[in-house]
């Protein structure tokens, strides 16, 4: 189970949101896909809480997330297709 992320760093993380969606918009073009992309990243950083090292860069393991999560996405839907 997650632990909860400590007030400064959801205030850091909420802080980054903007951020997150310049570095989106690296993989999708329409801002409907890069809302989905930047809440999926939240949620899985929010679950993913407990793995994040206090004095290490923020906003490199946000996208570090993003990029995973964009990746995992992007495969899923090739395996998708190829199947039709």
């Amino acid at each position: 189970m997650s632990k909860i992320l400590p007030t400064d760093v959801r205030h850091d993380v909420v802080h980054h949101i903007p951020t997150l969606r310049r570095f989106a918009f690296r993989f999708c073009r329409n801002s409907t896909e890069i809302d989905d992309l930047v809440q999926e990243t939240l949620v899985k950083a929010i679950a993913a809480s407990d793995t994040f090292e206090p004095g290490t860069r923020l906003k490199s393991w946000l996208f570090t997330i993003m990029r995973n999560v964009y990746c995992t996405s992007y495969n899923k839907q090739r395996r998708v297709g190829s199947r039709s």
